[in-house]
């Protein structure tokens, strides 16, 4: 029997399928040694505090754990003007923290020209107020000093 083939009919595609992929083993919750309790660990593996049991059988998938080093965050502070003029109330700055040498120090963007910011050294006529001094290639000057709050803020 010869079957035509007309324009109107579309043929059958095949099937398609997954790759094959082994099905992980089972969590176990129980100790096979000593029927203790699993308990999850560091790594993701399930060990046993009582004798020392650890299950190995899941391969895992990361750590799972967010980074704790405060200069890998890439955090960045958003720092409002606390100064005298009111007419600053309204302009931010923004600061990120770097790492200079070994310690952990802000870098600041201009908020005026948005450029990045150098540090300049203080006058050590007012050692008991805490701030920092930077100050920009076209000449603005901006301090970053902590308010009442404990936050910072700049002026």
């Amino acid at each position: 029997m010869v079957v035509e083939y007309t324009p109107t009919q579309t043929p059958s595609a095949p099937a398609q399928v997954a790759p094959w992929q082994p099905e992980p083993p089972p969590r176990l919750t129980q100790c096979p040694r000593c029927s203790g309790r699993l308990y999850s660990g560091y790594d993701d593996e399930h060990k046993c505090v009582q004798c020392g049991f650890a299950d190995y059988s899941r391969t895992p998938v990361g750590l799972g754990r967010p980074a704790t080093n405060i200069v890998s965050s890439a955090t960045r502070f958003v720092l409002r003007y606390v100064g005298d003029f009111t007419t600053l109330s309204e302009t931010l700055a923004q600061a990120r923290v770097v790492r200079l040498r070994n310690r952990a120090v802000y870098a600041l963007r201009c908020p005026f020209c948005d450029e990045e910011m150098e540090r300049s050294s203080l006058s050590g006529k007012r050692p008991d107020i805490r701030e920092e001094r930077f100050k920009c290639e076209e000449g603005h000057r901006v301090s970053l000093i902590p308010t009442k709050s404990g936050n910072l803020g700049w002026k």
